[in-house]
């Protein structure tokens, strides 16, 4: 299964992604690509959510374009503090991919 589209893989193991993913800029912005029913319990300390939470890293917006394609856009996604992306790389719910 691809992490961006949903589209099925051909290796085994792949469609083991987690159900959250976000997306990382310059770590400085995050913002929630897949997962979003689950942004409320996410944002609370004692929140319940599927673990672990994937992070793509990205140095820029372009850069996310060139990998996940033109059609990616943050538009549509929810930013997430970064002081929730430390809470989470504190509890250690948090891997982190750098692309």
């Amino acid at each position: 299964m691809n992490v961006m589209s949903g589209t099925p893989g051909d290796g085994s193991g792949e469609g083991d992604e987690p159900p959250i993913i976000l997306v990382g800029i310059d770590k400085n912005s995050y913002y929630i690509v897949r997962g979003d029913e689950f942004l409320n319990e996410l944002l609370l300390v004692d929140g319940e959510y599927p673990k672990p939470i994937l992070c793509l890293n990205f140095d820029s917006i372009f850069d996310a374009k060139r990998i996940l394609g033109d059609d990616f856009s943050l538009v549509s996604c929810w930013a997430i503090h970064p002081e929730i992306i430390a809470r989470l790389r504190k509890d250690e719910c948090l891997i982190e991919s750098d692309e």
